[in-house]
């Protein structure tokens, strides 16, 4: 630690300690949770950086500000593990301890966590201050039992607090694409929060960054590496589609528009959720199509394949006689469920009815080099996306073992792509409220391969 304080300081990054009051080693301590761990635990990954390279961009910006401003920070690492340290005790006013979540299920948010009742009062200010400004959820406080019981607590001396700092989920697209252009800021808006706690420094409240960075901009080398796509088309499209989908098969990328609000739901892509407008001369009298990119779940409904644990023998769509869709033998994705069909909608995630998607539409999705006609038979959960049938699957070569094949976010993460669907709103022939379709297997096919082709006329 002490080598890379010294290059630092010579950089003029991280100017040195001022002299610590007497009895005191400095007035703040800032650890950077998994930076230079000894052992294999190194934090969470997200789709757009992880946990142990994330913590040292705050804290060195954190204590650059406060070291300039004169006020002794002391900044460290997890190497504290190491055996060699296991009796250092740092005392000061205030410590913590930097981190981002990445919950094993569903999404997080922000928190806080504590070990005594003391520390409350200044991690409760924390708190107030980042609320102002992250437009996400709040997890309740110690809602770990890391978080209560954090190994990092015992190397503190505070004369104030000390206590952990989750600035947010780094696995959910949505909060990381959020967080990742303002690293900088945070170590800002902390080195105020330490200044104002302890006293010293008078370190203003830095500006709110609105205009920021891109994450998936060229200039950031990792996501250029994991996804390179052309200026013209949307930068989520994946390598195989480029050919298939591109202006010069006919796709009228004049004519899409990027939703980004879609980039809430679990399962997608982001910046992959694209509305073209205004299409003309199509069947059915469709007049727009929508295309995402996506994960994939292998949906069981309606068939007698009984393997999958959330297995339903019905489907929300039904042939004219009342029978599900089996997913055995016809291809067919799941659409979420909008806000009035369930409770648990979360308030930033749009309906797909907001873009005219309703069930008993008709699209077509491709899966390296195939593609498959389906149908939207089943409807899902209302934050998530990305199910389709075991027809559907093997129609695309994905395995489509209801328990263990498909393909899930993580491996949307490590492979850098997903499957990519475009639906085209209206052509369904189900009533509003109703269930039934008149379509079978064959017609949802033949009326699907005329929409693509006329769709890539425009």
């Amino acid at each position: 630690m002490a080598t890379r304080k010294r290059k630092a300081q010579a950089a003029g990054t991280l100017p040195k300690n001022p002299a610590p009051p007497a009895g005191f080693n400095g007035d703040v301590f800032i650890q950077a949770g998994h930076e230079k761990t000894p052992d294999n635990k190194t934090g969470g990954e997200g789709p757009l950086g992880n946990e142990i390279d994330w913590t040292p961009i705050v804290a060195d910006e954190a204590t650059r500000i406060l070291r300039g401003a004169g006020v002794s920070t002391i900044r460290e690492d997890a190497s504290l593990k190491l055996s060699a340290r296991q009796n250092e005790r740092f005392r000061v006013q205030v410590a913590v301890f930097l981190h981002f979540d990445d919950p094993d299920g569903g999404e997080s948010g922000a928190s806080v966590g504590f070990k005594n009742s003391s520390d409350e009062p200044a991690a409760a200010e924390w708190k107030k201050l980042y609320a102002k400004f992250f437009p996400f959820r709040f997890m309740p406080d110690n809602f770990t039992a890391d978080e209560a019981s954090y190994y990092g607590y015992k190397y503190t001396i505070t004369t104030d607090a000390e206590f952990l700092i989750e600035f947010g989920d780094l696995n959910s697209v949505t909060q990381a694409r959020w967080m990742k252009p303002r690293l900088k800021w945070m170590g800002a808006l902390l080195a105020h929060f330490l200044s104002q706690r302890t006293g010293k420094g008078n370190v203003p409240l830095p500006d709110f960054p609105v205009d920021v960075a891109d994450p998936h901009s060229e200039e950031e080398r990792e996501i250029v590496d994991l996804h390179i796509a052309p200026t013209s088309l949307p930068k989520r499209l994946p390598d195989y589609a480029r050919e298939i989908l591109n202006a010069a098969a006919g796709v009228p990328w004049q004519k899409a528009a990027l939703m980004p609000q879609f980039n809430a739901y679990h399962g997608i892509m982001p910046d992959s959720f694209c509305v073209f407008q205004n299409l003309g001369d199509m069947p059915l009298d469709v007049g727009s199509a929508v295309i995402y990119e996506s994960k994939f779940g292998i949906d069981s409904d309606g068939s007698s394949d009984a393997s999958d644990l959330d297995h339903q023998e019905d489907t929300s769509l039904h042939h004219a006689d009342g029978s599900p869709i089996d997913a055995r033998n016809e291809p067919y994705a799941v659409i979420p469920l909008n806000a009035a069909e369930s409770k648990k909608k979360l308030p930033d995630v749009p309906d797909f009815s907001s873009v005219g998607l309703r069930l008993g539409d008709i699209g077509i999705a491709f899966w390296k080099d195939k593609a498959a006609v389906f149908v939207y038979a089943d409807k899902g959960p209302a934050n998530a996306l990305g199910e389709g049938s075991i027809k559907l699957a093997q129609l695309l070569g994905i395995p489509d073992d209801p328990r263990v094949g498909g393909y899930n976010e993580e491996d949307l993460h490590n492979m850098g792509r997903g499957v990519t669907h475009i639906v085209f709103p209206g052509s369904t022939d189900v009533a509003p409220g109703k269930t039934r379709t008149q379509r079978d297997a064959a017609e949802v096919e033949k009326l699907g391969r005329q929409l693509f082709a006329k769709f890539c006329k425009q």
